[in-house]
């Protein structure tokens, strides 16, 4: 069942209200709590993470939509009518769509599925056959079709509802991708054997090389998910994979390449957030009578 604004406009309003709103948090934790303004964005980050946990309760983004469908723990035999239902938020439009590779129909299809059933499984649903059909308004034999052809030539399986026993961190498309690269694969390379667009290949890698990193330097999964900029279920699915791979000898070259390009980084977002509050100390100190 899709669940969805009524009115474009009435939604448009809604997010033009929260970014005010915001950027109203973020301007009084500066001025009232003496915040750095990167301090401030990293509590303005944090409150939206605790009070938009449920999908049901998050502001909807361009190309995006609420849609029911069952909920993760629930059994594959068991009947729709008694199971328990998640609310989910699915991106139909994504600004990756327009570079996977092919530019056919099917090969923009069969991408879609693999982004919206693992979106709707990191916010604890899953998606059957027939909701992709009705998502993506099209028979459900063609999503039968397309979800064949991914596992027979791509070895995706992808994670609906009859699928999820059959599901680990390296069979869904993100886990392949990463997979591939942790090998020794270059992001073209793993671009072209997955079929997904080298801007996604780049920001999954980017995203599980910053996760691993700040994993082995003792962050919890929240503080992850705060300092990258993602969603603590996405932290949670690169996890998964981190425990899978972090200790095979085949994999330490890339984690070696990690810990040392994230100490790098952040080494550099150390100097630039104590430049930030420099600047700020010295605002301060020249304002005072």
């Amino acid at each position: 069942m899709i669940v969805s604004t009524h009115d474009r406009n009435e939604d448009q309003d809604r997010r033009l209200r929260l970014k005010t709103q915001d950027a109203r948090l973020a301007r009084m934790a500066v001025e009232g709590a003496g915040l750095s303004p990167w301090e401030s964005d990293v509590l303005v980050e944090m409150i939206q993470e605790v009070y938009f946990s449920n999908p049901a309760d998050r502001p909807l983004g361009g190309g995006q939509l609420r849609y029911e469908c069952v909920a993760a723990g629930e059994g594959a035999g068991k009947p729709i009518a008694d199971c328990r239902l998640q609310t989910v938020v699915l991106s139909l439009l994504h600004s990756d769509d327009h570079s996977v590779p092919g530019h056919s129909s099917s090969a923009l299809r069969q991408y879609r599925i693999q982004r919206l059933t693992e979106e709707a499984r990191e916010q604890g649903g899953l998606l059957s056959q027939e909701d992709l059909a009705q998502i993506l308004s099209c028979h459900v034999t063609t999503i039968r079709r397309d979800i064949k052809v991914l596992r027979t030539d791509l070895g995706i399986i992808v994670p609906t509802r009859g699928q999820q026993k059959d599901i680990g961190p390296g069979t869904s498309h993100k886990g392949l991708v990463l997979k591939h690269w942790l090998q020794g694969k270059e992001p073209l390379d793993v671009a072209r054997d997955t079929h997904h667009s080298l801007h996604a290949v780049e920001r999954y890698i980017q995203h599980f090389s910053r996760v691993a990193f700040l994993k082995r330097k003792g962050f919890h999964p929240l503080q992850i998910a705060l300092t990258v900029g993602i969603s603590t279920a996405a932290v949670d699915t690169y996890l998964e994979l981190y425990e899978k791979t972090h200790w095979k000898t085949q994999f330490h070259g890339r984690y070696e390449e990690i810990d040392l390009i994230g100490a790098r980084h952040h080494e550099a977002e150390d100097l630039k957030k104590g430049a930030l509050s420099q600047d700020e100390r010295s605002k301060s100190e020249r304002s005072r009578p």
